[in-house]
């Protein structure tokens, strides 16, 4: 879960901006009762099943889907233009014994491949933002496409006010409507399945500054660390556990690919 309103996937800085966030990005944690285990359930429900199939992973991250993609999958290609996200995923995909997945750092528009895949995954990638970025992401699926995306909600305790603080106006992230929109636009039909709740984050005090410094950078502010260790003794739920609060709303959205694509 992430603040993603100041990227621009476009921008030459992408790379180095989501290369220090994996410094303290959320990683694969095993279970059956958080929130990705949930969404993939979810999904299963919805008709998508992965077992035995070729998946495409874009905008992999730290690969909290992708490993439990690949527990079904017969492989999985990652894509991620982070190289800090796919080192953290190659470590845990070896942890749990995995080898049929595939990292490729890359930027999405830049990565150089023919092959179609039995269903492409996006989760709350910025990648996915255009004509061309869509028009691709249909080319490389054979079967089905999942699009995770955010609906014009995403309130979090410490960042909103951070934002007001520092006469920050976040861009609303409403990349999910935005392919909802796409898709009709193009006569694409499509299931969609409003997600809605509560991220709740724990995080130590240092990672707790050190994402929020990024993300006000992001906006042109080089805030003070001392002063935003200050705002953060608010956060402090038990000693040195710091929990961020995420109000969202999210678009899932399943396609089959059209016919005589």
């Amino acid at each position: 879960m992430t603040h993603m309103e100041g990227v621009k996937p476009n921008d030459p800085k992408t790379r180095e901006f989501w290369d220090n966030k994996a410094r303290t990005f959320p990683r694969f944690e095993e279970g059956e009762d958080n929130y990705e285990a949930g969404v993939l359930d979810r999904i299963r429900r919805h008709g998508v099943d992965f077992n035995g199939k070729t998946v495409l992973d874009v905008g992999s991250g730290s690969g909290m889907y992708t490993i439990r993609i690949a527990r079904e999958a017969e492989r999985v290609t990652a894509v991620d233009i982070s190289q800090g996200m796919l080192d953290i995923l190659r470590e845990d995909a070896g942890a749990q014994g995995l080898s049929n997945i595939d990292c490729v750092r890359s930027e999405w528009m830049e990565f150089d491949s023919d092959a179609t895949f039995d269903i492409v995954f996006c989760s709350m990638t910025p990648a996915i933002r255009d004509d061309a970025s869509r028009l691709k992401l249909l080319r490389h699926a054979g079967g089905v496409t999942v699009f995770m995306g955010f609906a014009g909600l995403m309130d979090s305790n410490i960042m909103t006010p951070l934002y007001a603080r520092y006469g920050v106006t976040p861009k609303v992230f409403t990349n999910g409507t935005d392919m909802r929109l796409w898709l009709d636009e193009h006569d694409v039909p499509y299931r969609m399945h409003p997600i809605e709740g509560t991220w709740v984050v724990p995080k130590t005090l240092e990672a707790r500054v050190d994402g929020a410094s990024l993300f006000l950078k992001q906006y042109g502010v080089d805030p003070d660390p001392a002063d935003l260790k200050r705002f953060m003794a608010r956060y402090e739920e038990k000693p040195g556990v710091f929990v961020e609060r995420t109000d969202y709303k999210i678009e899932l959205l399943i396609w089959d690919r059209p016919d005589g694509e």
